[in-house]
C-alpha cells in the first residue's frame, strides 16, 4: 500500500530578484519519514523548508500541507501545528524554560494551565532534560541544553509535521552525537513527520529514513541512505559521500 503524503510541492519555482533558487522543485514526503537534506550552501535547502512552513511564499507552484493548499489556509494557524527547530534555537531570553517550551499552548488556549504545566514537565524528560531546569533561564544553560529545549517547545502544539534546520550545527562533536541519538529516539517515540536540514552527510545518512541531496535549486539523488552510499547518480554526490 502507498504511502500518504504529507508534504508536496509541486512545479514550485522560487526567486529573490533574478536569482533563481527553486526553477519547478518537486517534492512529496510520506506520513512518518525522516527525510534529511544535505547539499551546498544557497542550494535552496532552507527556502524549501520555509515554503512547508509558509514562510515564504512560492512564485509558481503549489505546496499541500496534508491535503491543503496552504497558500489558502490561515498560515498562523499552519505555523502552530508545525514544529519549527532552529540552529540557535531563539529562545525568549526574559522567560524560564517552562515559560518558553509553553509558549504556544499559551497562545492557542486549548488546554487549561494545569494541563499545559503538566505538558512542559512532559516535554523537559522527552527531551533528556530534568525536572529542575524548567525554572531556569535559557542564559543559564549549555548550548546543547538549550537545543533540547528548542526541540521540547517545537513539540510542545503536538505537531505532526518537525521541520528542523541544521539544528545542531552550532554545537561540539560529543553533543551533536548525544542529539543525534535523543532525535532518533524521540522520532520512534512520537511517530512525527520529520524534514531535516543538515551539511554532515554522515548526520544525513545516520538520520534519515530517506536522504535528498540537492544542488542548485536541483533534487540531485533522494533515496534510502543504504541506495545513496551504494549508488550514487552523479560526481556531486560521489564526493558528498568520499567527504
Amino acid at each position: 500500500m502507498e504511502k500518504q503524503g504529507v508534504i508536496k510541492l509541486e512545479g514550485v519555482s522560487k526567486g529573490y530578484g533574478n536569482n533563481l533558487i527553486l526553477n519547478e522543485f518537486n517534492l512529496n514526503i510520506n506520513k512518518g519519514e525522516f527525510l534529511t537534506i544535505i547539499g551546498s550552501s544557497g542550494c535552496g535547502k532552507t527556502t524549501v523548508l520555509k515554503l512547508i512552513n509558509g514562510l515564504l511564499t512560492p512564485d509558481s507552484g503549489k505546496v499541500h500541507v496534508n491535503g491543503e493548499d496552504i497558500s489558502v489556509v490561515n498560515q498562523i494557524q499552519l505555523r502552530r501545528k508545525i514544529g519549527y527547530v532552529i540552529q540557535g534555537v531563539g529562545l525568549f531570553p526574559h522567560m524560564n524554560i517552562r515559560k518558553n517550551i509553553s509558549y504556544v499552548p499559551n497562545l492557542t488556549k486549548k488546554d487549561d494551565k494545569s494541563k499545559i504545566a503538566a505538558k512542559a514537565l512532559k516535554l523537559i524528560k522527552v527531551v533528556g532534560l530534568s525536572e529542575d531546569m524548567l525554572d531556569r533561564y535559557p542564559s543559564e544553560l549549555s548550548g546543547g541544553q538549550r537545543q533540547r529545549v528548542g526541540l521540547a517547545r517545537a513539540l510542545a502544539s503536538s505537531p505532526d509535521i518537525l521541520l528542523m534546520d541544521e539544528p545542531f550545527g552550532a554545537v561540539d562533536e560529543i553533543t551533536r552525537k548525544l542529539l543525534q541519538e535523543e532525535i532518533l529516539r524521540i522520532y520512534k517515540e512520537l511517530n512525527v513527520t520529520i524534514v531535516f536540514i543538515t551539511h554532515d552527510i554522515k548526520e544525513a545518512l545516520k538520520l534519515g529514513t530517506r536522504v535528498l541531496v540537492m544542488d542548485k535549486g536541483q533534487i540531485i539523488q533522494v533515496g534510502a541512505p543504504t541506495e545513496i552510499m551504494e549508488n550514487p547518480k552523479t560526481d556531486f554526490v560521489r564526493e558528498l559521500i568520499g567527504a
